[in-house]
């Protein structure tokens, strides 16, 4: 997948993950347009990649992931964070957990409110069932059946699981069949981009295909293990870029657009980099302002999560499997068959529920985690299980501005988490409602003491909160969709006072999401790319979907 030696392009896309990965290819599928995708990161992957149970070592590979260490946050008691994403082809659908969540129908109705118009639920639902094939086969009002995503509904493995699943049909938000259909709310066995056993990157979905047809191939050129170090700027028109790569600078020309696509923390850096951002700060670094937007690297927004911990009164955990013998028959039937342990993160039920009776839709996510973990990967010996709690609409928000005008350091990173007092009331019913879920019969069997650093009961829950609490790594909405005086992008991605540059990825989102981001990124690739090829977008698809309260459509 070398870069062909030629220059220059019709379309220079930067950052080949998610949106990258979905938008080179489509590029490249339309007849009349070469295309050239540039990513930092290898493109080769190993089984570290496609064993979905190998997840945790793919994200914390140095080889695959970039990590950007946050400054001090006051909201964390004065400790920094980090923020790990995909440093390959594939991006972070290359190394994430797999979990497959649109998020909730109102999100993309409140986009639009927010300035990106157009991007309402009924325009939206037909590229999320456009981009996947849903197994089973779920409901065609919502989803897809003939894209090239494979997102399959998990089968629980093990009694904790069950548990979870158990402790939900008595909870009174019930049991959801589809959090990505009619209704969110509820617990459910997780969609997951596993197709077969295999982990369903962006780059396997969408580029392979288009690598291996003889027709569409000579379209599309890789370059690998390249840094982009600046947009080439022609006046107020993006002509192309410059490439890191061997020790040697490399300029490569758009003739038509380039496409950033390096996710919300490098492509505000890259576009500050290039002139582009508040200008104040800009010539505080020496660089020549192009386009005053301060929005770029302004409201950065992240989900942020904790997890509380029980010890198992029965050797049932995943941690089951950390014995070396077990280790070995594991790798070598998901080797023989996709199938077994190895074909899943472990990480297969959840729930979305409401901190709040006032509230109409969810704000809290929650997964099981079957085993006690140790940083990222389960126990060794000891049996017990978790409860993640995610706070997916914070309050707070947060910057990505220069550190240095060398782009080979990294930005300044600033998420101000927990800076909203409410974000902190919102958490401590989180945390209420995991213990709840653990104090259900279904878990009587297994259900020992707490392990680890409890949450207190009563107290100074804030100060507990500040030490556990960490951000998500759902970086969203720093070049994000709006007019210029507090936006970046039309809605077609389009960069305001630029000629020849769009941003496609979360960092368009005007408000973040209320789930993983990686399945809302795709669909924004997808519609952003009728965009670029001046294809018709296809027509609303107005659908139900659930309200805490009457059931309604989405805005028409």
């Amino acid at each position: 997948m070398a870069a062909d030696p030629k220059r220059e392009f019709d379309y220079v896309v930067v950052g080949a993950g998610s949106a990258g990965c979905v938008v080179a290819a489509r590029l490249a599928e339309q007849a009349d347009g070469s295309v050239l995708l540039v990513e930092a990161g290898p493109s080769r992957h190993g089984i570290r990649i496609d064993m979905p149970a190998a997840a945790y070592l793919a994200c914390a590979d140095a080889a695959y992931s970039w990590r950007y260490d946050t400054v001090a946050q006051r909201g964390l008691a004065g400790r920094t964070d980090a923020i790990t994403t995909g440093r390959t082809v594939g991006g972070s659908s290359a190394i994430n957990s797999l979990c497959y969540l649109r998020g909730h129908a109102e999100d993309f109705d409140r986009w639009e409110q927010q300035g990106a118009a157009g991007w309402r639920f009924a325009s939206v639902l037909p590229y999320f069932k456009r981009s996947e094939t849903r197994r089973p086969e779920g409901d065609p009002v919502y989803r897809g059946r003939g894209g090239p995503l494979v997102v399959t509904k998990a089968r629980p493995h093990g009694p904790l699981q069950e548990a979870f699943l158990a402790a939900g049909a008595s909870h009174p938000a019930g049991i959801t069949e589809d959090p990505n259909g009619y209704r969110q709310e509820g617990f459910f066995a997780c969609d997951q981009t596993i197709d077969r056993g295999i982990r369903a990157s962006a780059d396997r979905a969408f580029l392979r295909p288009v690598l291996r047809s003889k027709e569409t191939a000579s379209r599309l050129q890789i370059l690998a293990d390249g840094l982009v170090t600046g947009l080439r700027m022609e006046g107020a028109r993006s002509a192309g870029i410059t490439v890191a790569r061997d020790g040697r600078e490399l300029d490569f020309m758009a003739r038509r657009e380039v496409i950033v696509c390096a996710g919300a923390i490098r492509s505000p850096h890259l576009l500050m980099l290039s002139g582009i951002g508040p200008a104040d700060h800009l010539r505080r670094h020496g660089i020549a302002v192009r386009a005053d937007l301060p929005a770029v690297g302004a409201h950065l927004q992240d989900h942020v999560a904790t997890r509380l911990s029980w010890r198992s009164l029965r050797p049932v955990s995943h941690s089951r499997y950390m014995r070396p013998d077990r280790k070995a028959l594991a790798g070598l039937r998901w080797l023989l068959t996709g199938g077994g342990i190895g074909g899943t993160t472990g990480l297969e039920v959840g729930a979305m529920l409401r901190s709040s009776e006032e509230l109409a839709t969810p704000d809290l996510q929650f997964f099981l985690y079957p085993a006690l973990v140790e940083g990222m990967r389960p126990h060794p010996s000891a049996h017990g299980f978790g409860i993640g709690v995610n706070l997916n609409r914070c309050s707070s928000t947060g910057t990505v501005r220069l550190a240095s005008a060398d782009p080979r350091l990294p930005p300044r990173i600033d998420p101000c988490y927990l800076s909203e007092a409410e974000d902190i009331e919102r958490l401590r019913r989180g945390v209420e409602l995991a213990r709840a879920i653990v104090r259900d019969k279904a878990f009587e069997r297994y259900r020992g003491p707490e392990f680890g650093e409890s949450a207190p009961s009563s107290g100074d829950f804030a100060a507990w909160a500040r030490r556990s609490v960490a951000g998500n790594w759902h970086p969203a909405g720093t070049c994000r969709m709006g007019a210029p005086d507090d936006g970046v992008t039309r809605p077609d991605g389009r960069v305001h006072g630029v000629d020849g540059l769009r941003v496609v990825d979360a960092s368009l989102m005007p408000s973040i999401t209320n789930a993983n981001l990686n399945a809302p990124v795709i669909m924004m690739a997808e519609r952003i790319s009728d965009m670029i090829c001046g294809r018709p977008l296809p027509a609303d698809e107005p659908a139900p979907f659930h309200v805490h309260g009457p059931r309604r459509a989405a805005a028409p």
